[in-house]
């Protein structure tokens, strides 16, 4: 199939071209059940007696014929390891096998103990592979084969939950379909259950085990791979709770990559999207070449010396860090409030944003953490999403100083709406000075589900006229603004076709239909403080949270404010409402005529020339 094509072209473009004939082609791994798995052997020539790295993919083994990973590409001779390629019980060559009753972790042990047996086989196995192959190492770990040496796990945990599929409470369609495509037949199964229940709890239990890793790990994800959350968190655990043994030697690696499987970017890639991150092309290569020659070959390396975290800053710096520690979450945060004139400040805004989502006419998923043929899959400019007027956009000024955050972003709005249910989606970017709007991450939160529970107990349907907060947290990021460029957030209704359409109707999800329009408001003052949190301590974003010094008077005045302190550069005057009663205008004198106004309580807010505002109540006499 032509999904498939694109899959595994990109596994052996990941070393070049060519091909060889394996030393054992598809012979058969008995399993204990009586099945056969079908498997390629490749022994560099002249090793009677080696280590071995084994793979287990469903994604054919025949292609590995092309080119071996990490860099060994038809070059098998020219590095120490035998490589044992496997097809998973139900694909491709193992198409035959019985699949009523097995566990793929058990199948992996299966396989190890076959290749114990074999007279070409040392006595230590090495295990690799992203994504399916990534989370099946997991599962042949559990079972703790006494050979089984170490494991190389990328871009995936090998964990099934609920919000595997339903980031936010919004099923991810997009990539389900696709690993329909590939043979997985997954879409009866989620989309029967959409809500969070005892079978998501069941799988979640079944596959989540970091305490039951026995083994050393290298776990390798990308900043922008869609599995970079959950990677994290299980990173975090397997420091915690894994066998006392090998609790010191868990080891993460996390580059700019994406999580590959469609296009040209992938785990180790130099080319991410629109973007070029040369200081990152096959670090994941080299990493895990040291990693297994020290456990396989018993190298004198310098391995046990690594830093426990290596992870890559996005942004104009493009710089490698390290970490002992076994989070990398910041610990401070800054904050910056959404404000009319789509502005990101220090200081609460006032008013309100209004958008349209129409279910018939969707904005656009324009790459990101995406898994599908049909998606750009990486950093893409935003930009074409500014002329749609069902997005709201907020910015800051533009920055004076770089601007870092590693963690996850939240963004609390206070939502109003005029139909019982809304997704509510949003796109961080960078605002290069360039005018690019580059995507950072992103994240969606079903309204229904805005108390961040998604049992059918837990769904809300909101009523017209009332205000809600909502929270949408987006995914673990490293990011860093530089000097000139802008924060920004695209706030919108939908993200297709990467998520589901929201029909916004209130009824059943996950069925046909046309849907209704909903006109959906942001609310901003300081009765409902959207905000966003970035994860960071970054002080050119909290002058104005600490406060700027500044004076006001008359108060109460009749005609004219005075305005003493730092130079602010605009004004706006803003009733108790959030209503603007005086547009945005040049400060030039420090004196406000206020004299034209009806006697009440009103809002001045001012702007410095940096971007940072402040307000400060008066009242008209």
């Amino acid at each position: 199939m032509k999904q498939l094509a694109v899959l595994t072209l990109l596994l052996f473009t990941l070393c070049g071209w060519g091909q060889m004939t394996p030393t054992y082609d598809d012979i058969w791994i008995p399993m204990r059940d009586g099945e056969l798995l079908q498997a390629d052997v490749f022994i560099p020539d002249g090793v009677t007696s080696g280590e071995v790295v084994l793979i287990q993919t469903p994604y054919n083994k025949n292609f590995y014929s092309f080119s071996l990973p990490m860099g060994v590409g038809t070059d098998l001779d020219d590095q120490p390891f035998i490589w044992v390629i496997v097809d998973w019980r139900g694909f491709y060559g193992s198409s035959g096998a019985d699949l009523s009753d097995f566990a793929r972790g058990e199948d992996g042990y299966d396989v190890c103990q076959w290749i114990s047996e074999q007279d070409w086989h040392g006595d230590r196995i090495g295990t690799w592979g992203p994504s399916a192959l990534g989370s099946v190492q997991y599962h042949t770990a559990r079972e703790e084969h006494p050979n089984h040496t170490c494991a190389v796990p990328m871009v995936n945990t090998g964990a099934q939950s609920y919000e595997t599929y339903f980031y936010g409470g919004v099923l991810e369609e997009a990539r389900l379909f696709q690993l329909d495509a590939l043979g997985y037949g997954l879409s009866p199964l989620v989309l029967a259950n959409p809500y969070d229940n005892l079978l998501w709890q069941i799988a979640e239990e079944g596959s989540y085990f970091p305490s039951e890793i026995h083994i050393p790990t290298l776990q390798i994800g990308g900043w922008y791979d869609h599995t970079i959350n959950a990677m994290m968190d299980f990173y975090k655990d397997s420091r915690n709770v894994a066998d006392p043994a090998v609790t010191d030697e868990q080891w993460l690696l996390v580059g700019p990559w994406v999580h590959g499987g469609t296009g040209a970017a992938y785990v180790g890639s130099a080319i991410q999207g629109e973007l070029l991150y040369p200081d990152a092309e096959f670090k994941s290569d080299t990493m895990a070449w040291d990693f297994l020659n020290y456990y396989l070959l018993d190298a004198d390396n310098g391995w046990e010396d690594t830093d426990y975290i290596t992870y890559y800053e996005l942004g104009g710096n493009d710089i490698w860090h390290t970490s002992n520690e076994d989070d990398i979450h910041a610990v401070e945060t800054n904050l910056l409030y959404l404000d009319n004139g789509g502005k990101l400040s220090g200081s609460n805004g006032v008013g309100s944003s209004a958008f349209v989502s129409d279910p018939s006419n969707p904005s656009p998923t324009i790459g990101g953490a995406t898994l599908s043929e049909d998606l750009e899959q990486g950093p893409y400019d935003q930009s074409s999403l500014d002329s749609r007027t069902d997005i709201a956009t907020f910015s800051t000024a533009v920055l004076t100083g770089q601007v870092a955050i590693t963690g996850r972003v939240n963004i609390r709005l206070y939502i109003e709406c005029d139909q019982p249910d809304a997704d509510i989606a949003i796109r961080l970017v960078d605002v290069y000075p360039d005018g690019r709007n580059m995507l950072i991450t992103d994240g969606i939160k079903r309204m229904r589900f805005r108390n961040n529970e998604y049992t059918v107990d837990d769904e809300v349907f909101m009523v017209p006229g009332e205000v809600y907060a909502v929270d949408i947290d987006l995914p673990f990021t490293n990011y860093t603004w530089l000097a000139g460029h802008e924060i920004k957030i695209y706030v919108s209704g939908n993200h297709a076709s990467r998520f589901n359409v929201n029909l916004q109707d209130g009824g059943e999800m996950y069925v046909e239909g046309t849907g209704n329009v909903a006109n959906i408001t942001v609310h901003h003052t300081t009765a409902y403080p959207s905000a966003i949190t970035l994860p960071g301590d970054n002080p050119i974003l909290s002058i104005a949270e600490e406060g700027i010094n500044f004076e006001v008077y008359p108060n109460p005045t009749m005609s004219e404010l005075v305005v003493q302190g730092p130079q602010f550069s605009t004004y706006a005057i803003y009733n108790v409402l959030g209503k603007q009663c005086v547009q945005t205008s040049n400060l030039s004198n420090q004196r406000i005529d206020v004299s034209a106004l009806s006697q009440g309580m009103y809002i001045l807010q001012l702007t410095t020339e940096e971007g940072l505002t402040v307000q400060q109540k008066f009242t008209k006499i």
